[in-house]
């Protein structure tokens, strides 16, 4: 006579793989989510400094430092420096930054002629 079906051991070793197996494959969907929320906070803050740039290089010559906070979790600065990098030459530094599970920073950086 012929045993048919599984043993206990095969059927909790067996359950033993598919256990590694589901913590791998957990850990690699969470770090996968985690940089997909970076990249988008990354995106949105580069797009947020790079729209303010363009503001207030088409308020040229009229400049002003200042900051504001154009979305929830986003803070936006930006700086004015004369002379800077030479004389007739102005830098403009905006920055955004946000917070998640750690403080984040992008800075866009342009020269114009005075």
């Amino acid at each position: 006579m012929k045993n048919a079906g599984f043993s206990l051991l095969e059927i909790l070793i067996a359950l033993t793989v598919f256990s590694i197996a589901s913590v791998a494959l957990t850990s690699g969907v969470i770090t996968s989510i985690r940089a997909n929320n970076t990249s988008e906070h990354l995106t949105q803050a580069t797009i947020l400094a790079q729209d303010k740039l363009e503001a207030l290089l088409a308020a040229a010559p009229i400049f002003a430092a200042g900051s504001d906070s154009p979305r929830s979790d986003f803070t936006r600065t930006w700086t004015i420096t004369s002379d800077t990098p030479q004389a007739g030459v102005s830098q403009i530094n905006v920055s955004v930054s946000w917070a998640d599970s750690s403080s984040h920073t992008i800075t866009v950086t342009t020269v114009i002629n005075d």
